[in-house]
């Protein structure tokens, strides 16, 4: 593959004819960092450190508190946001999934073609299922989980401020009544006007407006009432996980001798969930994980100093315990008389192919500074606790960002900015953009892209997986033969991949799979993505329509079946350099497999 400097120019002279504004070529030294850490695609608006926080908290025990607080921080007065608000609850009675037909979607129930990068945003953030019909009645806001709860209000209140082309921010904010208020974002906003166009000029109670103005005055005076005084600015405020309100932290003695530096680092964190204990071992936190009465959406780990053999099963149940849809934090162990190299590496294998997986290299920050940062051969001292805190906090916090991330080559991170994270009907042929633009890479290396349908290339199973195989780095050499499914299933053959089925008659055990498998079943392909937090499914798949494009797929959460399919049985393919440990013991357990299926 081509470095990143090779490939820049020809990059940036495509996006440049579209967007002029893209900010200039990074240095050489960055570009070298890129090339060395696998990174081939660049976003020049993204940050250095490839994903960007919202600009703006959500901060409130309600929906309605943090919607007042949200315009609160964008510079609104107290009489303007309860303009904004009443409309809400005149809209959706301030419910972000809120339909009735589901021509209208949203808190301020946006046109769903009018709007429909709107709804883009949604799905890209792994959160297209509650744009579906079950999430539209009233009331049913209160059963999202409320992590995706502030996600979804979060895009929402962003796309108000970003994503209209005519500017209701600057009339709402000249009102000084909140009747006055809540009219312009009626007739501005809502464009609730007699006519196609939002008038600019208005004037009040003169019979221009409609759609309930008199109740939308009513509301915005009693939110005004409620919260007039009580908003609070919070773009300087940590989000919940930053601040830790929204962690907790199982340790051993390391965690013990850091505990006040924790809650020092983490202002909202609370004793309660620091749960540290001198000597204890990695079964020990197991079982504290499982009975934990209050564990938070993050779980720090800290554990492993006491138990230096791990193995994949004793992090598999780990996870397990903590709960798969928990943001974890493994923490990297050392001691002078102990560099633990089979522990730290199972934690760097799991982040790896696990996206809700982090780890926080102790190891590699103390190393060679016993004096510096050790009370004795283990054991942090003040500088030390101090230490552990902030580079536990750094790797919280590399978790709490949004999904708006520049690409680069980990397995998990592509396969999210690839494919659709939640299914789609054929015919859906709407690439993600990360997507379209690195097929239109692949084509201009004379890489495999597979089949166009309606002129729009890569819109392909076989291509598809090999993009993503290729630039992933799972192997950049596949499907060199440049060919569809079954020329890729023999190169697969040719170059030693192992088939997990132990032969082509049998299914396979399920149990067995990892990320970057490869399925092949008469002239389809799809590759196993494993557990990924916001993807909708552990296969992403595409498919290739050559009559129309009735059955064509776009990249996207698969629901292919993982044991037979289009008429045969579904073989799967491991690439024989993927030397986990997980790889090495299940490949040593196939040939004990009782095998159900001849």
């Amino acid at each position: 593959m081509k470095s990143l400097k090779t490939i820049f120019s020809v990059l940036m002279a495509s996006v440049l004819i579209a967007q002029p504004a893209f900010a200039a070529l990074p240095s050489d030294d960055v570009l070298d960092m890129y090339d060395t850490n696998n990174i081939y695609y660049y976003n020049p608006n993204g940050s250095d450190d490839m994903c960007g926080a919202y600009a703006t908290k959500l901060s409130g025990d309600t929906i309605e508190e943090k919607v007042w607080n949200y315009y609160i921080d964008q510079g609104f007065s107290d009489i303007q946001v309860a303009g904004i608000l009443g409309n809400a609850k005149a809209e959706t009675g301030v419910e972000p999934t809120r339909s009735s037909t589901g021509a209208f979607y949203g808190l301020f129930q946006w046109h769903t073609g009018y709007n429909q990068k709107l709804l883009d945003q949604i799905r890209q953030a792994g959160l297209g299922k509650y744009l579906e019909a079950e999430w539209w009645p009233s009331g049913k806001s209160k059963d999202i989980p409320q992590n995706d709860l502030d996600h979804l209000l979060q895009i929402e209140l962003d796309y108000t401020m970003n994503g209209y082309a005519f500017d209701w921010i600057s009339e709402v904010k000249k009102q000084s009544t909140v009747e006055a208020a809540a009219e312009a974002f009626l007739a501005i906003f809502e464009r609730a006007v007699n006519g196609d166009s939002p008038i600019l000029y208005y004037e009040p109670y003169a019979g221009l407006l409609y759609q309930g103005t008199s109740k939308r005055r009513d509301y915005a005076k009693e939110y005004y009432a409620q919260y007039s005084g009580k908003g609070s600015n919070v773009s300087t405020n940590l989000s919940n996980t930053e601040n830790g309100a929204n962690v907790t932290i199982i340790g051993d003695s390391i965690t013990v001798a850091s505990n006040n530096a924790l809650l020092e680092q983490f202002p909202e964190i609370t004793q309660a969930d620091i749960n540290a204990q001198n000597g204890r071992r990695w079964d020990e936190g197991i079982n504290i994980a499982r009975n934990f009465s209050n564990i938070k959406d993050t779980v720090v780990f800290a554990l492993g100093a006491n138990s230096s053999s791990l193995t994949a099963a004793n992090i598999d149940e780990a996870i397990q315990a903590i709960g798969t849809s928990r943001n974890i934090v493994f923490v990297t162990d050392w001691a002078t008389w102990n560099e633990y190299e089979s522990n730290n590496q199972l934690f760097f294998d799991y982040a790896k192919n696990n996206s809700n997986i982090t780890v926080a290299d102790w190891k590699k920050e103390v190393k060679g500074k016993n004096e510096q940062y050790f009370s004795d051969s283990i054991h942090p001292n003040s500088e030390g606790a101090k230490l552990f805190a902030k580079i536990i906090y750094d790797a919280v916090n590399s978790n709490s960002r949004d999904d708006n991330c520049s690409v680069n080559g980990e397995f998990s991170s592509l396969v999210k900015a690839y494919a659709w994270p939640e299914h789609h009907s054929a015919p859906f042929t709407n690439r993600m953009p990360a997507y379209a633009n690195a097929v239109s890479q692949s084509i201009s290396e004379g890489r495999y892209v597979g089949g166009s349908v309606d002129g729009v290339p890569g819109i392909d199973c076989g291509g598809f997986v090999t993009i993503l195989t290729q630039n992933s780095g799972l192997d950049p050499k596949y499907n060199s033969y440049k060919g569809a499914t079954g020329a890729q299933e023999d190169w697969v053959k040719a170059n030693n991949w192992t088939l997990l089925n132990g032969s082509p008659n049998r299914q396979v055990d399920t149990s067995i799979l990892q990320a970057g498998d490869i399925a092949f079943s008469n002239g389809h392909t799809f590759i196993y993505v494993g557990e990924i937090a916001g993807f909708d499914s552990k296969i992403a798949s595409a498919s290739y329509s050559s009559h129309g494009n009735s059955s064509a797929r776009a990249p996207m959460a698969g629901r292919e079946d993982l044991l037979f399919g289009n008429g045969s049985i579904v073989r799967w393919y491991r690439n024989p350099q993927f030397t986990s440990n997980n790889t090495l013991n299940y490949q040593s357990n196939l040939q004990n497999k009782v095998w159900s299926t001849e």
